[in-house]
């Protein structure tokens, strides 16, 4: 019979562009922070507490951009209403992902407005200059007003949680957002949006 030896890593990234690790090994321990951390209002508490036994530290929630916690354990993530997955995509799965989404795009203009599935390629940027692209998989209403609220409710959760490509969840604190782009675009938001394409973001 074979173990895996379990560990894992939380990386903090805070919006003065920081990143400060923390790391447990013991597996009653990561149990708890597991239990902890997927709670919907992680960043709704005044300062995010780490301990052991050699040290406390408490960072305020206000100043965290973002939490990524890493390892190898498969780690269920408790998701948004109508949200099937959220994972983090690599540069390249990203690129051509968005690329194949313009060329069928023009195939799903004349769906109805019943509930279907829907993949998204979505590019966040938080006020620490730490940006991640993920793929969300979605169950909505295909008319014009919930595809808007689709993008509103990026800024109205209490936290964005997501699979990390290499294994582990993550979570984004929304309140921290810069901007977020997603492609392909929701038909009828262009007519109530400035009409211009991304082009770079410096």
């Amino acid at each position: 019979m074979t173990t895996t030896e379990l560990d894992l890593t939380i990386e903090i990234r805070s919006e003065n562009g920081s990143r400060t690790q923390f790391y447990q090994s013991d597996r009653e321990s990561i149990s708890k922070i597991f239990r902890l951390l997927i709670k919907p209002r992680l960043f709704t508490r005044p300062f995010l507490m780490l301990a052991s036994e050699l040290s406390v530290s408490a960072i305020p929630s206000r100043t965290i951009d973002m939490v990524l916690v890493r390892t190898p354990l498969p780690l269920p993530l408790p998701l948004p209403p109508g949200w099937l997955e959220i994972v983090e995509v690599a540069v390249e799965k990203f690129h051509s992902g968005v690329a194949s989404h313009a060329t069928n795009g023009a195939d799903r203009e004349g769906l109805s407005a019943e509930a279907e599935e829907t993949t998204s390629f979505v590019e966040i940027h938080t006020s620490g200059d730490w940006k991640i692209a993920l793929k969300l998989q979605t169950t909505f209403q295909a008319t014009v007003q919930d595809r808007r609220q689709r993008l509103a409710d990026f800024f109205e959760l209490p936290v964005i949680p997501f699979h990390l490509e290499s294994g582990g969840i993550g979570f984004i604190n929304p309140a921290k957002i810069s901007r977020v782009t997603v492609y392909p675009a929701f038909k009828g938001v262009a007519e109530t949006a400035l009409p211009a394409d991304f082009l770079r973001s410096i």
